[in-house]
């Protein structure tokens, strides 16, 4: 295998959470090659972009695989099924004895591991969601993942025995980084499961192996409050929050359900990527420390600094005002591929711009007010789609995801809101006669002609919202007034 790969820097690795997912990881980073999770739920045109950035010639997939997500993978083949026929009895001893016996200097030289690493070598490279456009590849370093997993588990209390859910995609920086290598690294027990939808099945495998950290988004926890029995998640000592916001709706549901209240956290794929975590209150003979506040995403993790900027002038902001984040951290990365001129956009004197729009309270806990993608500039005036959208789901009661806002332009206004929504037409008049009694300005309620039914919310493989075919579609369906 390690023949097959010698010669380009990166290898494209097209395989869900699984065993084989993992072990090729693992493979590639003893070759001394940069890995590179394709999207296999991204369209064509973005899976091309991300190949054609990286220079992919080869490709590690499975047969299997394949047969369930049509995909035409990039460059060379390299299938994971042909690897393991070549794989004999006697092999597995070796290894095994090697495994156990040998240093592992002498370990990485038997398999052909280059002599010279370091930790400010590339170790990935990670594609954007392309949520707001075509896809950006982010470059870790070793040093910004390993220095991302030590502090993440500074603030939550551990033992050797933990055991993961591990259902995030490894092209999810989350998932790559918390399920993938937080338990490698630190020798933990972990289960995986390819598809994070098939909620049922998730459910089932967590009981059986009584994982004890599951690491999801919001609309897959709404997927396993609705389909997933409590006792599922009765091993569960944390439930993490990621990719999007923890809405209350579902915060308050998975807890009434299961008993474990999720906590949410932060992060960006440049950031490796978790920025910032709410984690568990902590007490001490004469000390108290709050560690969770409902609706933030919780403290900066240890040697990581953070804070506010203006959105236009990018200059900082007192303490509590609210600005665009920006981050500075060992987890930083090195840059955009192939990308300098927007690498510069976002990386200034070591601080990385996140787009986010955020507020730091006295206490130092963050929170998120939108991405600056989602929001609308009517009249002169910043309205908040996620506001919005979590205002149309009160009124109904409804814990899972079934209205989107998003902004098309207007003539007269600059913007005007669209709402693409999943429930019947009983409901959105149920909406519409109580939006003026919501509490909104009235600059923010949507206009009854601006909702339209869709079969489905527009959602990515990592659970988090597809602004550009959202956008796409609203354009499509709202005919302008």
């Amino acid at each position: 295998m390690h023949r097959t790969l010698r010669g380009p820097a990166a290898v494209g690795i097209l395989v869900p959470p699984s065993v084989g997912g993992a072990v090729a990881n693992v493979a590639v980073q003893i070759m001394g090659k940069v890995a590179v999770n394709l999207n296999y739920t991204a369209s064509a045109e973005s899976l091309k972009s991300a190949a054609d950035q990286s220079e992919l010639r080869h490709v590690i997939t499975s047969r299997q695989f394949l047969e369930r997500v049509p995909i035409e993978p990039p460059g060379e083949a390299i299938y994971l099924e042909d690897i393991m026929d070549t794989v004999t009895a006697k092999d597995r001893i070796v290894a095994l004895l090697m495994a156990a016996l040998c240093p592992v200097r002498l370990l990485e030289r038997a398999v052909g591991s280059p002599k010279h690493r370091g930790q400010d070598d590339l170790a990935a490279i990670i594609f954007s969601s392309g949520s707001t456009g075509m896809p950006k590849g982010a470059m870790l370093t070793h040093f910004n993942l390993l220095s991302n997993i030590e502090t993440a588990l500074q603030v939550f209390p551990h033992e050797p025995e933990e055991s993961m859910m591990g259902i995030l995609p490894f092209f999810h920086s989350f998932g790559f980084m918390g399920t993938l290598w937080l338990p490698l690294t630190y020798g933990f027990r972990v289960a995986y499961f390819p598809n994070p939808l098939e909620a049922k099945a998730v459910g089932l495998m967590c009981a059986k192996h009584r994982c004890t950290f599951l690491i999801a988004t919001n609309t897959f926890f709404q997927n396993y409050i609705r389909r997933c029995a409590p006792e599922d998640f009765s091993s569960q000592k944390y439930a993490l929050g990621g990719a999007e916001k923890l809405t209350e709706r579902v915060r308050e549901a998975f807890k009434a359900k299961f008993g474990n209240e999720p906590l949410e956290g932060y992060g960006t794929t440049e950031c490796s990527p978790v920025v910032a975590l709410n984690c568990p209150d902590f007490r001490a003979p004469g000390f108290f420390q709050v560690g969770t506040k409902r609706g933030s995403v919780g403290h900066p993790l240890p040697g990581i600094s953070v804070k506010t900027v203006d959105p236009e002038t990018l200059e900082d902001l007192p303490a509590g005002a609210t600005g665009l984040l920006c981050v500075k951290g060992p987890n930083i990365m090195q840059g955009y591929l192939k990308m300098p001129d927007l690498t510069a956009e976002v990386l200034r004197d070591g601080w990385y711009n996140t787009g986010d729009v955020t507020r730091i309270d006295e206490d130092g806990f963050i929170w998120i007010t939108d991405r600056l993608a989602r929001f609308s500039k009517i009249a002169g005036e910043m309205v908040p789609h996620q506001k919005v959208e979590e205002v149309l789901h009160d009124l109904l009661g409804l814990t899972e995801q079934a209205f989107a806002v998003v902004g098309v332009p207007d003539v007269q206004k600059g913007e005007r809101l669209v709402v693409l929504h999943t429930v019947t037409d009983d409901q959105v008049q149920e909406v519409l006669a109580k939006l003026d009694k919501s509490g909104l300005p009235k600059l923010w309620v949507p206009r009854g002609s601006a909702f339209y039914r869709v079969e489905a919310i527009p959602i990515l493989g990592t659970g988090k919202l597809d602004l550009q075919r959202s956008k796409a579609l609203a354009k499509e369906l709202d005919v302008g007034e």
